[in-house]
């Protein structure tokens, strides 16, 4: 694989986790046809592969709710990790920049 394949892949899929965590942190579900079908991103097997890959990555786990037709996405505990930590290093830059 390309180094430039590489990144389109890992930037669309950061793009996805980012889409799923503002959802999950606004207490909204993230539908798996949510994405597919938000092509902003990608076409929906691309989409569907990225989403693949951030399972395998253990980054997201597929949900079923209620209704066994819908499919959420949810982020892992790795992932909160994740995004607490870059919170915590967001807030440490925001604070050592207000002290300047």
């Amino acid at each position: 694989m390309s180094r430039a394949l590489r990144f389109q892949n890992y930037d669309i899929e950061k793009k996805l986790l980012d889409s799923i965590a503002q959802a999950s942190y606004a207490g909204k579900p993230f539908l798996v046809s949510d994405v597919i079908f938000a092509n902003q991103i990608g076409s929906p097997a691309t989409l569907s592969r990225r989403l693949n890959s951030l399972v395998e990555k253990e980054l997201i786990v597929y949900a079923i709710g209620n209704d066994s037709r819908k499919k959420f996405l949810e982020l892992t505990p790795k992932s909160k990790k994740y995004f607490a930590k870059l919170e915590e290093l967001i807030l440490m830059a925001g604070s050592k920049r207000t002290k300047s």
